[in-house]
């Protein structure tokens, strides 16, 4: 007598779902990378104007030159709080994801456990009535010497 699961349809639901999870966990980390790197691109940009903005007024600029850097820095400064909002964003949408992936991942070992057991508890039950049908066997054989 073979084995069958009785929540093997479940299992198998709980595992792709674990699947699924999984696969937007990895989207969001990716979404989040990518964010992170603009992130630090811009401020890298940004510290390097803003060098560069101190080594002219070291030289001495003209006003019109000081108006422009002022500007691009300004501009800078927006783009990088967008980008930072955006990085957060993506940043919890990842932990949640995450929390998602774990919760599935939970589910479907509670199943895989359970099959587990129900799997041994049978084989267990097939050995004792493999053993009880021995027993018998060589008690009819014991009687009818």
């Amino acid at each position: 007598m073979s084995f069958t699961y009785s929540f093997q349809k479940i299992l198998e639901l709980r595992k792709r779902e674990k699947e699924q999870k999984e696969q937007e966990y990895h989207q969001c980390v990716e979404q989040f990378e990518r964010m992170a790197t603009a992130l630090y691109e811009l401020l890298k940009q940004k510290e390097q104007m803003e060098e560069m903005y101190k080594e002219q007024m070291g030289r001495g600029v003209f006003i019109h030159q000081l108006q422009q850097n002022e500007k691009v820095i300004f501009q800078m400064q927006e783009k990088i709080q967008t980008i930072q909002h955006q990085t957060d964003k993506a940043r919890d949408i990842m932990f949640k994801k995450e929390e998602e992936m774990q919760t599935a991942s939970v589910e479907w070992k509670k199943y895989q456990k359970i099959k587990e057991w129900e799997k041994e508890t049978h084989e267990r039950s097939l050995k004792q009535e493999e053993e009880k049908l021995m027993d018998e066997i060589s008690t009819r054989k014991y009687a009818f010497r």
